[in-house]
């Protein structure tokens, strides 16, 4: 079972992000500044995988998720989720996409209209090389895992 760290629910327009030297999360104003895309709207809930460290990264930083829920979620809630698909990047900040473990889609059951506004907005500032299926999903969520020793 995966757990993801929402740091910005679906529909908000801050950008936040968790600070590695106290834990708290930063507000870095308006995701429009940053992404014009869908007027700066978050698409999906969005935060990163609990106990997982992207290596590809320079500086690493955790292995982000996308979760697709209409469901309530807020600033700092921790969701357990099941990985549907990978959304690799050129820039190597590559995306989980996933559902909370309740909901029985895949990527496939997931609206044109909804795939086409996920890949707009998250290849906006680096190109996306490809969406591969759940079980490179999981398999790259197990390569970062951090292991506790």
């Amino acid at each position: 079972m995966y757990k993801a760290f929402i740091e910005i629910p679906k529909g908000d327009t801050r950008r936040r992000h968790k600070s590695y030297e106290n834990d708290e999360l930063i507000d870095l104003g308006p995701i429009k500044d940053v992404i014009p895309v869908n007027d700066g709207v978050m698409p999906v809930h969005y935060g990163y995988i609990l106990n997982t460290l992207n290596k590809l990264e320079s500086p690493p930083e955790e292995l982000d998720v996308l979760l697709l829920s209409d469901g309530e979620t807020a600033v700092a809630d921790v969701i357990e989720i099941r990985p549907i698909a990978l959304l690799s990047r050129e820039d190597k900040d590559h995306k989980i996409i996933a559902t909370r473990v309740d909901d029985v889609r895949f990527w496939d059951d997931i609206p044109e209209d909804e795939k086409d506004l996920i890949e707009k907005y998250f290849g906006y500032k680096s190109k996306i090389i490809s969406i591969e299926g759940e079980e490179r999903a999981i398999e790259m969520i197990r390569e970062f895992e951090i292991t506790k020793d």
